[in-house]
Formats: structure tokens, C-alpha cells, sequence
């Protein structure tokens, strides 16, 4: 159940039918909902550093007290749904680009056969 890379993470709805929690699993006391929207967590893709970290957080509180703040806000979660980081920090990589890249099979070079005549 416990892995780092959230892409290799069960679900909660996953988790909450896992053995570990069916004394504490009631279907009925559970709501769901829909899933937090990535750009939310972009930063979760990226090794930013103190300062930039800073800055996002500084970001994040004055959305809750500036209308200012908010429609920045809304204005790049249209025009960047997936999260805007990479726009802001143009030398980041993501780690999730990074796992792909791994996990991509290598291509094969493919060996040219040389036609030859056959001798009767």
C-alpha cells in the first residue's frame, strides 16, 4: 500500500478495502469525491529549491487573502491545467518525465539481412 512514486499507489477506494482496515471499513460512513486536480500538486513533480519552495508557499497563502492572487490563479489553471512550474522555472524536469523515460523499452537496432542467392 505504502509507495513513494504516486503512480505505483493504490487507490484510497483501493486502500480502504484492503484487509489491514476492515475493522474500521464502513461503506456507508465513506464519501468520495473527485480527485484533486493536478495542478494543484505540481510541485510534487519538481526538486525546487528552499527559495523556490518559498515562493510557492508565499503563492499559496496569498491566495487566502488577495482577489488579486486568486485570479492569477484561475487565469493559469485554464491556461495551464497540468500545472505551470515548468513555465515559471524553465530549468526544471519533471520526475514524472524522468520515470517515463526509464520505464520506455529501449528500441532495438535491427540487424540488416543481406539477401543472398540461393545455388541450386
Amino acid at each position: 500500500m505504502l509507495a513513494f512514486d504516486p503512480g505505483e499507489r493504490i487507490s484510497v477506494e483501493n486502500a480502504i478495502k484492503h484487509d489491514f482496515f476492515h475493522d474500521l471499513h464502513c461503506e456507508e460512513d465513506e464519501p468520495t469525491t473527485q480527485p484533486v486536480d493536478s495542478f494543484d500538486f505540481d510541485f510534487e513533480k519538481y526538486d525546487l529549491t528552499i527559495e523556490e519552495t518559498k515562493q510557492e508557499i508565499y503563492e499559496e497563502i496569498a491566495l487566502y487573502h488577495s482577489s488579486k492572487a486568486q485570479k492569477k490563479y484561475i487565469s493559469n489553471r485554464k491556461e495551464y491545467p497540468e500545472g505551470m512550474l515548468h513555465v515559471k522555472y524553465d530549468r526544471l524536469t519533471s520526475h514524472v518525465d524522468v520515470a517515463r523515460q526509464k520505464k520506455r523499452p529501449k528500441k532495438k537496432k535491427s540487424k540488416k539481412i543481406s539477401s543472398t542467392k540461393l545455388k541450386v
